[in-house]
């Protein structure tokens, strides 16, 4: 049976083909298809790599302090990016040789890298056998002396790097053991090639000479914590006050720094003229009586009135007489 379209029905069809609407059903969108490298399976979310980002700038800050007590030097520390990659590929990117920690993570059962170029180590073992920080043209193995020196920075690094994980897991702590050191990549499988890995590269600036530190984290190591990664965790415990613990530790940190200190018999002013006429043999007119004690700074605060003399073994010595108090409406702050 034909359908007969009544008047209203046809001028509401004249009108649809006016507006150029389309007469007939809707045509179906066509389907999105997401690409998928099943070589390069994502196992970690941007969340959970943007919170792992975030825990090592931490431990960023945390091993910029100690390296540089450790080398009496500045020394900088930042991240410089978080990526998921298979372990072939973080393999095949490290040059050799290298310094390379195999690292047990307790108490999550699996293995960790932490891989530091040649020439950021040498500058390292340069500064703390009282060198300028210097590398070296031509990158080696390392002699005896130096392996102990490396182990000596190794230790310190894990230290940091425990501290910093600290809040990841309520429990037991995780703690990173150095079980083994190699120089050649290659020489190392914790992990199938395929396996994904999280590589957290970090630079780091000892002086005028840049290096890195990787570290190499397998997604079946950190599976267990994974769901404690968490961006807004990391927020929350930041406004968290310090434990008694981390302060005491903090504490300790900062005993370890060396801070210079300038002793100061008196001081006058002089016009350029007065320079200028200078010569060998003149007296200068300090204006200051020889009983007025001098002044100990401690970095650019004077700290301290002491009596300057000699030592029993004949070398310059300071007594320290008075304390200087905080001035009134300062903000500098001293400790007795």
């Amino acid at each position: 049976m034909v359908d007969v379209l009544n008047q209203s029905e046809i001028d509401k069809l004249i009108s649809a083909l006016a507006a150029g609407e389309p007469s007939g059903p809707a045509a179906t969108s066509e389907k999105r298809v997401k690409t998928y490298n099943f070589r390069r399976p994502n196992k970690f979310s941007r969340d959970q790599i943007r919170a792992v980002q975030m825990l090592h700038e931490s431990f960023a800050r945390y091993l910029t302090s100690a390296l540089s007590s450790m080398t009496r030097s500045m020394v900088s520390v930042e991240v410089a990016n978080v990526e998921q990659v298979p372990y072939e590929e973080f393999v095949r990117s490290v040059l050799s040789p290298t310094t390379l920690g195999v690292l047990d993570v307790i108490p999550l059962g699996g293995k960790a890298l932490l891989e530091m170029n040649q020439a950021l180590m040498f500058s390292l073992i340069d500064r703390m056998l009282g060198g300028k920080g210097e590398t070296l043209h031509a990158l080696r193995e390392f002699t005896d002396l130096e392996r102990v020196v490396v182990e000596k920075i190794l230790v310190c690094v894990l230290e940091e790097l425990d501290g910093s994980w600290e809040t990841v897991r309520s429990g037991d702590r995780i703690h990173f053991e150095l079980i083994g050191r190699e120089s050649n990549p290659f020489f190392v499988q914790i992990v199938p090639k395929a396996e994904m890995v999280l590589l957290v590269n970090m630079k780091v600036q000892v002086g005028l000479v840049e290096g890195r530190l990787n570290l190499c984290l397998p997604f079946h190591t950190l599976e267990p914590v994974l769901d404690r990664f968490n961006p807004q965790e990391w927020f929350i415990t930041k406004e968290k006050p310090l434990s008694d613990e981390e302060r005491a530790r903090l504490s300790e940190k900062l005993k370890a720094i060396r801070v210079e200190l300038v002793g100061e018999l008196c001081s006058t002013g002089l016009t350029v003229r007065d320079l200028f006429e200078i010569g060998v043999g003149d007296v200068l007119n300090l204006t200051v009586p020889t009983s007025e004690p001098g002044i100990l700074y401690v970095g650019p605060l004077p700290k301290f009135e002491v009596a300057f003399g000699v030592s029993p073994k004949g070398s310059m010595a300071a007594r320290i007489l008075r304390v200087i108090q905080k001035p009134q409406g300062t903000e500098e702050e001293f400790s007795d």
